[in-house]
């Protein structure tokens, strides 16, 4: 999973990272629904959960962990067997950015599917609007789109989490 700053996709005007995983672009017929909304909420709690273990750590807690890695990854990739390439993308507190072969309109409501982890099923459906899209000649368009709709208070607490958490591995992997 690279994370080193792509100069092929636009800036952000927030902390962000760039990461190479799956990601998929779709119109958004209607209101962003609730139980993508749910079920990003509920992805979002583990993502945003502390994620370094005390070397002290109990061996029976931590295979307890992993167990329920597992059963999740089970029963997600059962609900979820098809996932998007991996493609470009900047992911900030606020807006993400991607490289699509469409060429989506400004203000052009979008359901952006990402998952967080390429290995993994865990996913999160974005309700995002298209902020600008730059065409470039056989090549894929550069485009950018706020997510603020995707969010509560508390669940854009845990995205900024993770985007933090994110942004500051990126930073110590350069």
């Amino acid at each position: 999973m690279a994370e080193t700053r792509s100069p092929e996709l636009l800036q952000l005007d927030t902390v962000s990272f760039d990461a190479e995983l799956p990601f998929q672009a779709q119109p958004l017929a209607g209101d962003y629904p609730p139980r993508l909304q749910r079920e990003t909420r509920l992805a979002l709690r583990v993502l945003a959960a502390p994620g370094e273990t005390p070397e002290d750590s109990n061996p029976v807690l931590l295979r307890l962990e992993a167990k329920l890695d597992l059963a999740l990854e089970v029963s997600l990739l059962e609900r979820h067997p098809e996932r998007p390439p991996c493609s470009p993308c900047r992911l900030g507190l606020n807006a993400v950015a991607w490289q699509d072969d469409m060429a989506w309109q400004p203000g052009q409501p979008l359901l952006l599917s990402l998952y967080p982890n390429p290995d993994s099923a865990l996913s999160l459906c974005l309700h995002g609007r298209v902020i600008e899209c730059h065409a470039r000649q056989g090549q894929p368009n550069l485009l950018s789109a706020d997510i603020h709709g995707s969010f509560d208070l508390d669940t854009h607490l845990m995205w900024e989490k993770w985007v933090f958490r994110r942004h500051r591995r990126a930073i110590l992997e350069r």
